[in-house]
């Protein structure tokens, strides 16, 4: 009768998402650039030659009331 009241637990959390590569062996498009990029950068370009790229802000919002 109580034996369903023995056992506690937490829910099993998922798993975090695995990173998103690119193909490896890629080179800096920058003429005359050979660093060979990372599998993780998505761009085209090493950190010298890539172009200002506006930031975006993210996280949590303000309400209005709060912002004021």
């Amino acid at each position: 009768m109580a034996e369903e009241s023995l056992f506690r637990g937490a829910r099993v959390r998922e798993v975090p998402r695995a990173n998103r590569t690119y193909p490896s062996g890629r080179v800096c498009a920058a003429e005359g650039c050979t660093t060979k990029l990372s599998i993780y950068n998505r761009w085209q370009y090493c950190w010298q030659h890539e172009p200002v790229h506006s930031y975006v802000a993210r996280g949590k919002r303000r309400s209005r009331k709060e912002a004021a």
